[in-house]
């Protein structure tokens, strides 16, 4: 009797629904993914030393930052290297109000002032347990501290079929 109530239909709607809540210019916000820096380069603008393994210094002949000699180089303040960045936006739905929390059951007992829940499609879950942490609606940003660390293991989400993932965040 009950086997007929969740038709193909019916998921189908469900998916269109929180697919259209994350679209970029739907509900859901920008967020910065910061990432390990684990990339080292030398430095681009100025004359590596091997053997202080730093900066010599001296603007290299093509320097995009030219620089007195001698003096420290603007762009690795002397170091010599420069770390890569490898932070990425992406859209996040973000609940802020614990009564509105998906699959919070179990969860309730950890929930502590200043965590958030995220909504987003299951493709961004490598991405999440490789983050050091998220700041969250770039557009608020240079307001508040808006750092937020993983508060546990991202979990799949959907009506049968895990397009998406739920992820639980406390500030950093």
């Amino acid at each position: 009797m009950f086997e007929n109530l969740i038709t193909p239909e019916f998921k189908q709607i469900f998916k269109d629904s929180i697919d259209t809540l994350l679209a970029q210019n739907s509900l859901s916000v920008p967020c910065i993914l910061k990432y390990e820096n684990t990339k080292r380069e030398l430095c681009y603008n100025c004359v590596f030393d091997p053997i202080s393994q730093r900066s010599s210094n001296n603007p290299k002949s093509d320097a995009v930052q030219p620089f007195p000699f001698g003096s420290v180089c603007p762009v690795c303040m002397g170091f010599g290297y420069n770390d890569t960045s490898s932070d990425e936006t992406v859209n996040l739905a973000i609940i802020f109000d614990s009564k509105y929390w998906l699959n919070w059951g179990s969860e309730s007992s950890r929930i502590s002032t200043g965590m958030v829940q995220s909504l987003c499609k299951i493709e961004l879950l490598p991405k999440f347990k490789n983050c050091k942490e998220m700041i969250m609606d770039t557009n608020l940003s240079n307001y508040d501290n808006y750092r937020y660390s993983l508060a546990g293991d991202p979990q799949p989400a959907g009506l049968g079929s895990n397009d998406y993932i739920i992820a639980m965040w406390e500030k950093s």
